[in-house]
């Protein structure tokens, strides 16, 4: 479930930043509040990760509200209108699509100006088809309150993405969707409620300014005013967390907003500006988190299933799919004795030319088993004529036995009939297609390799202060600590994947990554978590086990147990967020 339309300044990019001050899996925060709800980023997220009693969202733009409602209470409606709209759009040339456009522009500015002020389907429909077709997805109107941007260049804009509708439909049907200012919230929001304000941005130059999403502009007044608002309603024990931007980025002696919410928690985060009409001024800047609570909330209060949700599909790097160095190596050598089978190709008397070229080229025998993409030296095969085993390395059998073999396993008509021109770049197809057979023992590593990246960014340095492979008896021997309490489970000897020792402590690192699921995942899970249990015994040691891929969806139960009862798991989107500096002090 994803924002059903674009917008400036929607969240979607900071979702990682603001998930941090979630403050849901404490008992007592039932309730969200949204009173500038936009495309609804934040919104869905919480949707998609919670299940709250009470939800209120708001805006005081009157058709972006009476979207919502239709999607929450016309949703079939709505799909049918926007999918004509789509069909329609589509079938058109650049003119016809600027002239539709031009058109439906006017349409929508008719119903908002003289419509009717209740549900409209048909305003719906048109807003979010002006949404996916105008200029950058931006909303803007004039003073006039007439929506006023051009058309965008785009060809085939997906104008109903029906899935994600009903998903949304589905999800808001117990929202309460209010038409209104911010301080509508007002009654609904308590001592169990996190409210996110998302007001139009305070602009940082002068050619940013796009706060004009109604006909009334949200100047540093109106700012003044949300910050009076959010003191009172922080004296009901709300949690609240606003965003901004920052106005430092163009001005470091601007302090409005630092001197605006001088009692609450403010951070800076860096995100990318989205809608400029200037190409080049396009780039990172910081924007404002600010908070009357603490973010991170801790990661002992992670919630598992948001965790769960980050796990990734892959962690394939460019050199998983194929080692191409391998696969050249392998074909040079035997380069020279496959240019001399080439001869063979469209020979008409094959058997007789195969048995010349044995006699004078004895050693092209030793590439005939990768034609069959065997890499053995030695073939097995049985038929009625009796049982074989053909060695193409010191042959052992006469030549009429081997041009039997390039007979019945189809290598005389391979080669005799053309289908292949050249058995150099046949090959290297059988090798490309046998290496990558070996992606699952590269996968293995890839995780590992890539925590490895992520410790040495963190400063640690390999044999001094992180090791490779290190079993139990050899971490005993180096620093002297009991690691007895350790029962490995009637296994052989534990070995951790790296181990990691600073000043007041030793960390025993396990890393796995699973595309897919089993057994033996349930069985990792398990072990894990008794090895958690036991090491919380040892003093001076600490387990950490980084894992991550979709796989773990088909055991996410035995996943879940370890994760209530293990301090130190984490998974990839954990160490992007610095986890590793946090941890190994």
């Amino acid at each position: 479930m994803h924002p059903f339309l674009k917008w400036a300044g929607g969240k979607t990019q900071l979702l990682d930043e603001i998930r941090k001050y979630y403050p849901f899996i404490t008992k007592n925060i039932t309730k969200y509040a949204e009173p500038f709800i936009g495309s609804g980023a934040v919104l869905f997220d919480v949707l998609s990760h919670y299940t709250l009693k009470e939800i209120y969202i708001s805006d005081v733009n009157r058709e972006l509200i009476n979207t919502y409602t239709i999607i929450r209470n016309n949703i079939n409606e709505l799909v049918e209108l926007l999918t004509k709209y789509q069909k329609k759009y589509w079938g058109m040339n650049s003119s016809e699509q600027k002239e539709y456009y031009l058109k439906q522009r006017d349409r929508f500015n008719n119903l908002k100006i003289n419509g009717n002020t209740n549900e409209n389907i048909e305003k719906a429909a048109l807003m979010i088809f002006l949404n996916r077709t105008c200029f950058n997805g931006l909303y803007r109107v004039n003073t006039k309150g007439l929506f006023n941007v051009p058309i965008g260049s785009y060809k085939k804009p997906l104008i109903c993405d029906e899935e994600n509708l009903r998903v949304i439909s589905e999800k808001l049907q117990n929202v309460n969707i209010i038409c209104g200012d911010y301080k509508s919230s007002a009654d609904f929001i308590d001592q169990n409620t996190f409210v996110y304000f998302d007001p139009p941005y305070r602009p940082i130059t002068e050619t940013a300014n796009f706060t004009s999403y109604t006909e009334n502009i949200f100047g540093d007044q109106e700012q003044i005013k949300l910050a009076e608002f959010v003191k009172k309603i922080t004296g009901k024990g709300a949690l609240i967390l606003i965003s901004n931007s920052d106005p430092k980025n163009t001005n470091i002696n601007d302090t409005f907003f630092d001197n605006l919410y001088k009692d609450y928690d403010i951070k800076r985060v860096e995100a990318n500006r989205m809608i400029n009409c200037n190409g080049e001024a396009r780039g990172k800047i910081n924007e404002l988190l600010i908070s009357n609570f603490k973010g991170e909330m801790g990661m002992e209060n992670r919630d598992f299933i948001v965790w769960l949700a980050h796990f990734k599909k892959s962690i394939a790097n460019y050199e998983y799919y194929t080692d191409f160095k391998k696969v050249y190596h392998n074909v040079n050598e035997m380069k020279v004795e496959l240019n001399i089978l080439n001869s063979l190709i469209g020979s008409k008397s094959i058997e007789e030319d195969f048995e010349n070229l044995l006699s004078k080229y004895p050693d092209v025998l030793k590439c005939i088993p990768i034609l069959l993409a065997v890499r053995s030296n030695e073939i097995d095969a049985i038929d009625e004529e009796g049982s074989f085993t053909y060695n193409f390395d010191e042959p052992n059998l006469t030549i009429e036995q081997y041009k039997k073999f390039m007979r019945k396993t189809g290598l005389f008509d391979l080669i005799q009939n053309h289908i292949i021109n050249n058995l150099v770049d046949y090959v290297t197809g059988v090798e490309t297609g046998l290496d990558s057979n070996g992606r699952k023992n590269r996968g293995g590593h890839l995780m590992e390799n890539l925590v490895e990246s992520f410790i040495k960014k963190a400063g640690f340095i390999k044999d001094q202060t992180y090791f490779k492979e290190m079993y139990i008896s050899q971490i005993t021997q180096k620093w002297g600590i009991d690691l007895s309490a350790i029962s490995n489970q009637g296994k052989m000897e534990k070995r951790f994947d790296f181990v990691i020792k600073t000043d007041n402590m030793i960390y025993g690192i396990e890393t796995n990554f699973y595309s897919s699921g089993g057994s033996k995942l349930n069985e990792t899970a398990r072990s894990y978590k008794t090895l958690a249990l036991e090491t919380d015994t040892i003093n001076g040691f600490t387990f950490v086990w980084f894992t991550d891929g979709k796989g773990w969806k088909s055991a996410r139960n035995n996943l879940e147990e370890t994760f209530d009862v293990m301090k130190h798991i984490y998974n990839i989107n954990d160490m992007e967020n610095g986890i590793i500096t946090e941890v190994f002090k």
